[in-house]
């Protein structure tokens, strides 16, 4: 069964800057996002997340589109692109899940750094009355090199548990 995820998607006023942040686990600079939790909608999911890994609280615009990427972990997973503006909260810059937050140039995005990031960017920038439906193939090694990240990350958290 695929799993759901959100991602937020938020411009500087000027449209001509994005906020990412740095991951603590695979140290690559994504969108804020993450898993939708139980009882959680997409839009809450996508606010939740980026509350907990930037410290920036958002309020959700409209959604991009839903994009599926079948070659990830665990049957793939489709992924939901929203749209949204800062209405509160600061930057953190060291967190459970973030290691760096800031607002990059469009045109110069830090790396290293999903690949999917760019297609989000251009998608958001469209401004498409239409929702976008977008399947996303990675190549043979990024496939491999995620899953191997996946199961170190997912051993990591477990020692680190039983640790405390």
């Amino acid at each position: 069964m695929p799993t759901e995820g959100a991602t937020a998607i938020v411009f500087a006023e000027d449209r001509t800057r994005v906020l990412m942040l740095k991951r603590e686990d695979f140290r690559v600079w994504v969108l804020p996002g993450g898993g939708i939790e139980a009882g959680e909608t997409r839009e809450q999911a996508a606010i939740r997340e980026t509350r907990e890994e930037t410290g920036y609280e958002i309020a959700i615009d409209r959604l991009v589109g839903r994009y599926w990427h079948p070659q990830t972990p665990g049957g793939g997973s489709v992924r939901y692109l929203f749209a949204g503006h800062i209405v509160g909260g600061t930057a953190i810059q060291n967190g459970p899940e973030t290691v760096g937050v800031g607002f990059f140039p469009i045109d110069a995005l830090p790396s290293p750094m999903l690949p999917w990031v760019k297609d989000f960017i251009t998608d958001a920038l469209t401004n498409s009355p239409t929702i976008v439906e977008r399947t996303l193939y990675l190549p043979l090694w990024m496939v491999i090199t995620i899953r191997i990240g996946y199961i170190v990350r997912n051993f990591r958290n477990r020692y680190f548990r039983r640790q405390k």
